[in-house]
């Protein structure tokens, strides 16, 4: 996946060939700014872009892509592309806003999937409840908290996770007297019944919070969906050729004029 820019040699060709020494100097050097400035001017529009399609995109997303100056053949020319590991990520939701479908398995949903929480052809996604970042996302610390809970703890997120002992859910629960009790619990997919109780929850993790008084609620923290399948939402190939044809040719001439003026 890239916006590929190549300088058009065939018309350089020709003109290099009325051309004398210098001459071919100044438009090898016009061709290599021209790629230069067109493929960071396309990485700036890209982001541009990003800002607008996208709710609160983080750093990480806007920071996804680069520029590599391939030289094959002699030929000059630049690629706009996702940097090495970007679309390996678990993170890395670009690739399905770019070219659509069913986006990718997150790496605390692989979590989920090995205790058996999560059957295939599911994915989870935040529920009511759940505690959002900066960036609309659900908090990376309760999601480890979530995986420490059921013993899912993994290596796929940011920071060390420790799954909780069995003493230590069960302080959670009693809570004290300044702060109430938790738990978690799954609602699987499939699952009907459990300890002779029907279901009526949709699928998911909950969390049930009991008070001194013994009140309780219960709070959807991610619910289970069968789907996740996006439309074509980013214009990355669009935007980025667009660039190229609005400013390539323009930033080459002047290049070129400002090198010519030097031999006259």
């Amino acid at each position: 996946m890239a916006v590929q820019l190549n300088a058009d040699t065939s018309d350089m060709q020709r003109l290099m060939a009325r051309l004398g020494k210098e001459g071919r100097r100044a438009v090898e050097i016009a061709m290599q700014e021209a790629v230069r400035k067109t493929g960071h001017l396309v990485i700036a529009a890209e982001r541009r872009e990003m800002r607008r399609v996208f709710d609160r995109p983080t750093r990480f997303t806007l920071n996804a892509f680069e520029i590599s100056f391939p030289r094959a053949g002699g030929q000059i020319g630049a690629r706009v592309q996702p940097k090495d590991g970007y679309w390996s990520r678990s993170d890395n939701y670009l690739q399905v806003q770019i070219e659509g479908g069913q986006r990718r398995t997150k790496a605390f949903e692989r979590a989920l999937k090995a205790r058996g929480l999560l059957p295939d052809g599911w994915f989870a996604v935040p529920g009511a409840k759940a505690t959002i970042d900066a960036y609309g996302n659900m908090s990376a610390g309760q999601i480890r908290q979530v995986l420490a809970w059921f013993s899912a703890a993994e290596s796929g997120l940011a920071g060390s996770i420790q799954n909780m002992t069995h003493a230590t859910r069960e302080r959670r629960r009693r809570g004290t007297r300044k702060r109430a009790g938790y738990e978690y619990f799954a609602v699987v997919p499939g699952v009907n019944f459990v300890r002779g109780r029907r279901q009526t929850l949709h699928p998911g993790i909950y969390r049930r919070t009991t008070t001194g008084a013994g009140a309780r609620s219960i709070e959807p923290i991610l619910i289970f969906v069968r789907r996740m399948r996006y439309s074509r939402r980013f214009d990355f190939y669009g935007i980025g050729n667009k660039i190229v044809r609005d400013n390539y040719t323009r930033l080459f001439n002047a290049r070129y004029q400002r090198e010519m003026d030097k031999i006259r």
